[in-house]
């Protein structure tokens, strides 16, 4: 009798703790990110190796960000990554590069998603640039990261490079 059970609760049991663990994650995914009272919504970007879903909240008028990313890993597991600020996909390369920037300028810090590996990489900018508006855009291959400054009192824009490799690295670029 005891050998009929076990054999019938073992193939059962890999159901039932699977189902456990979806139900322990599925509310913190599901948990509103950034200011729980201001508008949250959901978008997808298709990366090469899947779709991945923006979480955005309202950080102010006229302001919003990407607070967290969730996707379902190589194994099919759902993955979930913080971040913050506005988003620039690398679809080819499974990148997402993030700066955050509210009415006084842009932080100093760069983020960048990698999706296959599972990570936020973090890299800063020169010192310099804080407070300032800039945007990021990517090379149209590999894993390069263009940051392109605003025109500060008459000075001309400042460009820096970002080289996305275990880390983060950002060099001036010229002008």
């Amino acid at each position: 009798m005891l050998r009929r059970l076990t054999a019938f609760v073992r193939p059962h049991m890999n159901r039932v703790c699977l189902l456990l663990l979806l139900l322990w994650c599925l509310p913190a995914l599901a948990k509103p990110c950034g200011d729980p009272t201001a508008k949250q919504w959901n978008t997808v970007v298709k990366l090469a190796a899947g779709p991945v879903t923006l979480h955005w909240t309202g950080v102010s008028e006229g302001h919003q960000a990407v607070c967290l990313l969730s996707y379902r890993n190589r194994q099919g597991q759902l993955q979930a990554l913080e971040v913050w600020g506005e988003p620039e996909a690398n679809v080819t390369e499974n990148l997402i590069a993030f700066t955050s920037c509210t009415d006084d300028g842009c932080d100093n810090k760069i983020a960048v998603a990698d999706v296959v590996r599972d990570i936020v990489l973090e890299g800063d900018l020169p010192p310099s640039t804080q407070h300032s508006y800039f945007s990021l855009k990517w090379a149209s291959s590999g894993r390069t990261l263009s940051v392109e400054g605003e025109k500060i009192g008459g000075r001309p824009p400042r460009h820096f490079t970002c080289a996305v490799t275990e880390s983060v690295v950002c060099e001036t670029g010229g002008t």
